[in-house]
């Protein structure tokens, strides 16, 4: 089972935003900090952003042609020790447990050597042990550390890839 990433076209824009509001939603059991709209509807108000700056990158992540995920990637400017960001991965429901997630983060590390920065909510253990069993998987080595993100306790890995 190979998956592909695709950059997000700009005429893909609204595809992206529909899974965001699944991603948002799944998310919100993590934090309090992510509300619904008066429309019932989550909103990542930065997505725009992904479409006007070149450092931010969306991917579709597909399985045999059909979109299954997304990954958000973020090219470093003002950050001298850091090279990139894994901003945000989400697959569907339907899609999890089959190892999409490790493949697209692999193709990414890949295409990208370099020193990436990546956060998880505290509270997302799902994600936490995700990405610490990608670095035993790798043989990576991290530096972890508690932070606070955006009013939110989280956990932060900084790691290089060759």
């Amino acid at each position: 089972m190979t998956i592909e990433l695709q950059e997000v076209r700009l005429e893909e824009k609204s595809i992206l935003e529909n899974m965001l509001h699944f991603y948002l939603d799944d998310l919100s059991k993590y934090t309090n900090q992510l509300k619904a709209n008066q429309l019932g509807i989550f909103e990542y108000d930065s997505i725009d952003l992904f479409f006007t700056k070149t450092n931010l990158i969306p991917y579709f992540i597909k399985y045999e042609g059909l979109v299954v995920g997304f990954l958000l990637f973020v090219k470093t400017i003002k950050n001298a020790q850091i090279d990139y960001c894994v901003n945000d991965i989400f697959i569907f429901t339907q899609y999890r447990e089959r190892g999409f997630a490790g493949q697209a983060v692999k193709k990414l590390f890949s295409a990208y050597p370099g020193t990436y920065y990546v956060v998880q909510l505290e509270k997302n253990k799902k994600a936490i042990q995700f990405w610490r069993s990608l670095f035993t998987e790798l043989h990576l080595e991290c530096t972890e550390k508690p932070v606070i993100d955006s009013g939110e306790r989280c956990w932060a890995q900084t790691f290089t890839i060759r």
